[in-house]
């Protein structure tokens, strides 16, 4: 019998290796009939099984670490994505915009500037936090007022130096965790003596990195850090020997000052001497905070960046990349202009959710636009546009069994309520994003055991706020087949009457009135027209001289029990917009 006819090498398992190691010896002539557990022998098959085990489990964990999909530790998966080209996506600071207002400037000055760096506080559970103008401002003089809104951003601004020395050089590795990258700045000093220096930017694009071209790169490292480092001449102009190398950024706290809507100035210096400088208005709370990129997340996104090489060509590159840049952003949707209504070539739109909010600014827009401009097809022209919202509006009756629960009615209509927002926050508020009605009758059945059923009907409303001064036309695009004679409005003022919108069944929108008979009267017949197959309304000449609350809302019903968006829509439901009822059966 040849010697190896037992050997056994497919098996990791501490047990199943010892029990090869046993049955590979006890084939042997030498151990015939030999008592391995009754012996000292049964010491060393642990030994010889514990060292196979633990070098099989050290080999499978190196091969592990060789791979992206199946790399635990971070440093490696950090490794793996930078063979693709892939830069992790660092911690971000919150940011908010607030009005800051000074007083007791002179009245002969225009303007001054608000460096950059300008500290400013807030405190959450007791403990304070810093934001900073990440930008120096601009305030100008408006009618003998200094008031400006801004942006401020959270972190705490460090400085770090660095002396090339091209005999022993080192890496230039900034000793923080949670640094925002967004706020690196690296300028080169010529030497200790000659304070001559020169600003460097971050290389993005190498196409237009030449030799003379003042770069520098950067990339995470060991422990969650970062490394700058600079070119050796083809791509990107080289640092010399004794250039002092200064960095400036900021270590911010992620997400735990997201919601911060209460400021004060903390350290403020100007030039022009001033009384008081205090935050008049925040316009937004902050927003935009987030965490390190996870391990999870680099594993997704780093293979797909490869394939987008850091271009915008089709729609799902630019959602790619602007979701990953900017982490204020909920949800980002593209389409080509030519899917647009009505269709303009040559134009790439490109829809935007905040969280937190339904709108982003004009500034922010533009900041988006310009960060995608660079790596968008010559030909194109890329647009940031709102998202455009339909609002489903709920109509609740829950049945639930007042035997299997000591809820009262009002504490199961609160739970109800609760799970018609969790289902809006998990299943909507994004584009794409369908409002399945069985799954939404399932997620409130599921709510509380004691629920024998639920009946519900929907409908989708547009809100729109009207120009009170000039005739206008209004359309409102559903998007969704409509059922006739559903339309309805809230309340507003039209040619001095309290009036409302409805449609007659037969594709026209009236404009009516109640006489003092509760009988409706039509002060406008035909005022607008209504498309039931495409869900369009189109009201010509709406002016309307007030209006009840701060919009007009307009009301409908669906032909489908689903709803589906399309291209910028976005479905939202809030249970504060429902009506609820429970009624208590004993089953």
């Amino acid at each position: 019998m040849a010697a190896n006819t037992y050997l056994q090498v497919t098996e990791l398992d501490f047990e199943d290796i010892r029990s090869n190691l046993k049955s590979y010896l006890a084939a042997q002539t030498q151990f015939r009939d030999y008592d391995f557990e009754g012996s000292n022998m049964a010491v060393l098959l642990d030994l010889l099984a514990y060292n196979t085990h633990y070098n099989a489990f050290y080999g499978n964990m190196i091969a592990n670490e060789m791979f992206l999909d199946t790399a635990q530790q971070r440093d490696s998966v950090v490794s793996r994505a930078k063979e693709l080209g892939y830069n992790t996506r660092s911690a971000r600071g919150a940011t908010a915009n607030v009005s800051i207002t000074f007083t007791g400037v002179s009245n002969n000055i225009s303007q001054f500037t608000l460096p950059k760096n300008s500290k400013f506080t807030t405190t959450i559970d007791d403990i304070s936090y810093t934001f900073v103008t990440p930008e120096a401002q601009t305030i100008r003089n408006g009618s003998n007022t200094f008031t400006k809104a801004i942006s401020i951003t959270e972190g705490e601004p460090l400085t770090q130096r660095f002396t090339v020395n091209t005999s022993n050089p080192i890496r230039y590795i900034l000793p923080n965790k949670n640094i925002d990258t967004r706020s690196i700045t690296v300028r080169v000093q010529e030497s200790a003596s000659n304070f001559a220096n020169t600003a460097y930017t971050r290389a993005t694009n190498i196409r237009a990195v030449t030799s003379t071209s003042p770069v520098f790169y950067l990339q995470e490292c060991a422990d969650e850090q970062y490394e700058i480092f600079f070119g050796d001449g083809p791509l990107g102009k080289p640092v010399k020997n004794n250039n002092i190398i200064i960095v400036d950024y900021r270590v911010c706290n992620g997400p735990i000052t997201n919601g911060a809507n209460s400021f004060s100035v903390d350290t403020i210096t100007i030039d022009p001497s001033y009384a008081s400088v205090s935050v008049s208005a925040v316009n937004s709370p902050a927003r935009g905070g987030h965490e390190i990129e996870t391990i999870d997340s680099i594993k997704f996104n780093a293979p797909r960046s490869y394939e987008v090489q850091n271009r915008a060509v089709v729609n799902n590159d630019y959602q790619r990349i602007i979701l990953n840049e900017n982490t204020d952003l909920q949800s980002v949707t593209a389409f080509g202009g030519e899917l647009a209504d009505p269709p303009v070539y040559g134009k790439v739109y490109i829809a935007v959710k905040p969280f937190g909010e339904n709108f982003i600014t004009s500034i922010r827009k533009n900041e988006i636009k310009l960060s995608i401009a660079d790596r968008t097809p010559l030909a194109v022209d890329p647009i940031i546009i709102d998202a455009d919202y339909t609002y489903v509006i709920p109509s609740v009756t829950t049945y639930y069994d007042s035997l299997k629960t000591s809820l009262s009615t009002s504490q199961i209509i609160n739970d109800i309520k609760t799970a018609i927002d969790a289902f809006s926050s998990t299943n909507l508020q994004r584009f794409g994003n369908k409002l399945r009605y069985s799954r939404f009758v399932r997620a409130l059945d599921n709510t509380n055991e004691s629920i024998l059923n639920n009946e519900v009907t929907l409908k989708v409303q547009k809100r729109f706020v009207p120009n009170i001064n000039r005739a206008e036309k209004v359309t409102l695009k559903f998007n969704n087949a409509l059922r006739a004679n559903t339309v309805t409005s809230t309340k507003f003022t039209y040619q001095g009457f309290d009036a409302f919108l409805e449609d007659n069944g037969s594709g026209a929108i009236n404009i009516y009135r109640f006489n003092a008979s509760k009988q409706k009267v039509n002060i406008v017949a035909g005022a607008g027209t209504i498309n039931y197959t495409t869900g369009q309304i189109d009201i010509e000449n709406f002016l309307p001289s007030a209006y009840e609350g701060i919009e007009i809302k307009v009301t409908v019903e669906t032909l489908n029990l689903d709803v589906t968006p399309i291209r910028e829509q976005i479905l939202l439901m809030n249970s504060n917009d429902a009506t609820i009822t429970a009624v208590a059966e004993a089953d």
